[in-house]
């Protein structure tokens, strides 16, 4: 059993470092690169949930509520691990591809099951960490601590993620039973993915107002939470005032329903792995064939896979959601950009709202790096790529056009609604479409580039090349860097010696002929490289 859970460990969490062929000499590069990343988001969490700990212990308990801020401590756990595990739940134990191989081997359902729900658990509990980490120091630093409440606090910490994986296999399966018969089964995947990103986001941009209103109205929502999310009123009260009994009343709580929910699993783990819910029948409708060209064909081949993996697109092209977001409540609130505006210039930056414009679409281009990973996910299948008789560089280009394809169409929609939504002259309205256009072909060009030279093919899922590989974040800090160097440089060196509309179609020249070198490259290093290339 142990055996296979490293495995559904390897699986969840999938192996940060390693290198993609024998030959490959960048290990060292690579860890310190993606440790100093992990060591980025571990403390971005941190201090997020810890200034948020902090701004309301002092007030909660000035008021006599103190055991609220553990009650809110406990809800924002179970949340935070009911949403980060669901979908995992969901492939876990309900659409693994691996259950007819387990179970022709000599191992106990049993074993499989345990193995499963406690990779589960572990990511439950990474998850809770970077609340409970963070919200016990505040605790600790802010107000007296008891050894009682210290006990209490760690237990509850063990326990609480248990409920929440209770739920999260619940909805993971009625989600396996809405999606089992459809033929479009990732769109359910995606939109839910979405909507738990909306929630999220609209939770921390209004962050501030939810801890000002829960400090002025500790006690209506103190009642609320103790009639209505009783087992959370007992966590707290146990913590914060020690109380066994409330201890023992939100173990039974949380133990209860994840006691329920194996026992469910247990009994029916066998016809879960073995069930083929098969899928809608296609009806065979006869078409006229349609002959295209082999760049075409690419092309098309890499918008399928991007469309079919819900995954790939929320993790490579959040930057275009965020740019059509964006984009339309400026046309709503056209002085959003006003009032932003008059805040940088406050701190004595003067900036134009066409340049304000081009700049921020110009850095959330920088979030979109569809094409970083596309060499790495051909995996096994590079060969097919490699020995068909077509040239290399449409292979490459077209994987260059799919980033195009997908994230300029996003972008050049968003530079129009903002320039309707503001008063431009020609130039600058010529200077908000095509710059941002040009900035999202180079990076499509460069994420190739990158990828070509730090493939991973020994990926478990696909989600492992688009989020861990080392193409993905030499892209994105990359392009990043670009607009950082771009901004300074006018900002510090050249804002006395030309206009900034002079400026910026230098930038458009500078990204047109890089973007020439870099299709020259493709078509001549690139492609020689990918041929030698290894899986």
């Amino acid at each position: 059993m142990m055996t296979l859970l490293k495995l559904n460990l390897r699986a969840l969490f999938a192996r940060l470092i390693k290198r993609s062929n024998k030959t490959d000499k960048r290990g060292p590069v690579v860890k310190v690169l993606i440790i100093l990343f992990a060591i980025y988001i571990i403390s971005s969490f941190f201090f997020m949930f810890g200034t948020m700990f902090y701004q309301m212990i002092g007030p909660l308990y000035a008021d006599g509520y103190g055991w609220l801020y553990f009650a809110i401590m406990g809800i924002t756990v179970f949340a935070l691990c009911f949403v980060g595990s669901i979908f995992a739940a969901q492939t876990q134990l309900f659409n693994a591809k691996d259950n007819d191989l387990l179970l022709s081997l000599p191992i106990r359902p049993s074993s499989i099951l345990v193995s499963r729900l406690a990779s589960l658990l572990a990511l439950d509990y990474l998850f809770a960490s970077f609340i409970v980490i963070p919200g016990f120091v505040i605790w600790c630093i802010s107000q007296p601590v008891s050894f009682v409440g210290i006990v209490f606090f760690w237990l509850s910490a063990l326990i609480l993620p248990l409920a929440s994986l209770a739920f999260a296999c619940l909805f993971a399966w009625l989600i396996a039973l809405i999606t089992s018969r459809m033929r479009r089964k990732n769109i359910i995947t995606m939109i839910l993915s979405l909507g738990f990103l909306a929630l999220y986001l609209l939770f921390f941009t209004n962050v501030q107002n939810y801890i000002v209103r829960l400090t002025q109205n500790g006690a209506e929502i103190g009642e609320a939470i103790r009639s209505a999310a009783f087992p959370f009123y007992h966590y707290a009260l146990a913590i914060a005032e020690g109380r066994f009994v409330s201890f023992l009343i939100f173990a039974i709580c949380a133990i209860a329903p994840f006691a329920i929910a194996v026992a469910l699993l247990s009994s029916n783990f066998i016809k879960i792995a073995t069930t083929n819910r098969g899928a809608l029948k296609i009806k065979y409708t006869e078409k006229t064939l349609k002959a295209s060209s082999a760049r075409s064909a690419f092309v098309y081949k890499e918008l399928r896979h991007f469309i079919s993996n819900p995954m790939y697109i929320l993790n490579s092209a959040i930057g275009a959601v965020f740019m059509l977001i964006g984009a339309v409540i400026l046309a709503i609130k056209p002085d959003l950009i006003f009032n932003v505006l008059s805040q940088i210039t406050g701190v004595g930056i003067n900036i134009a709202p066409a340049t304000f414009i081009i700049t921020a679409l110009s850095g959330i281009a920088a979030f979109n790096i569809v094409s970083a990973p596309s060499i790495s996910l051909e995996g096994k299948n590079l060969w097919i790529a490699q020995s068909l008789p077509v040239r290399t560089f449409d292979v490459l280009s077209a994987k260059v056009l799919m980033h195009v394809i997908v994230c300029g169409v996003p972008t050049l929609v968003s530079s129009l609604i903002c320039a309707a939504a503001l008063s431009v002259t020609l130039l600058q309205l010529v200077l908000i479409v095509v710059v941002p256009l040009l900035f999202t072909i180079f990076i499509g060009l460069v994420g190739v580039i990158i990828n070509l030279q730090f493939p991973k093919f020994d990926w478990i899922n696909e989600i492992q090349p688009i989020k861990q590989g080392i193409a993905t974040l030499l892209t994105m800090f990359g392009a990043a860097a670009v607009v950082a160097a771009l901004v300074v440089i006018y900002a510090f060196l050249l804002s006395g010696v030309m206009t900034v509309e002079t400026y910026m179609l230098l930038v458009a020249a500078l990204l047109i002929v890089l973007s020439a070198v870099f299709v020259g490259h493709l078509e001549k290093g690139g492609s020689r490289r990918f041929e030698t290339l290894d899986n």
